[in-house]
């Protein structure tokens, strides 16, 4: 019973500030440092704002990453729960055509990078999709 009333109030908690004391923005950036990747400077300085990224998830991405279409085009990955930093680093990667691929490509070079840090964050709080049918 105590482990329940723990966890509920640990759910309660701000997202903003763990209990170790480390924001999630630092956490974030923290994640972005390890990637080994060139992160512009002001990706770094944006405080990641999840339900923007919803809305432009629903926006730009939906349409080909959406239950739909993943379930037609076996080849297209879910972004449900993919690490937010590593996400980041695909999208850098298609923007700056380190990653080749036309569609991602155009749609990553329409993007800012707070649009990207944004995006990447709501996905990476989705719940993993069941794509088995």
């Amino acid at each position: 019973m105590k482990m329940k009333i723990l966890s509920l109030t640990l759910l309660m908690l701000p997202l903003s500030v763990a209990a170790d004391g480390v924001s999630d923005h630092d956490r974030y950036n923290q994640a972005l440092a390890k990637l080994n990747a060139q992160i512009p400077p002001a990706l770094v300085e944006h405080q990641a704002d999840a339900e923007r990224g919803g809305t432009l998830a629903m926006q730009r991405c939906i349409a080909c990453h959406g239950e739909g279409m993943l379930k037609m085009m076996k080849t297209y990955p879910s972004l449900n729960g993919q690490k937010s930093a590593f996400m980041v680093k695909q999208l850098l990667e298609f923007k700056s055509g380190q990653r080749v691929n036309p569609i991602m490509q155009a749609q990553a070079m329409s993007l800012s990078d707070a649009d990207i840090k944004d995006i990447a964050l709501w996905y990476s709080q989705q719940p993993l999709m069941n794509l088995a049918q």
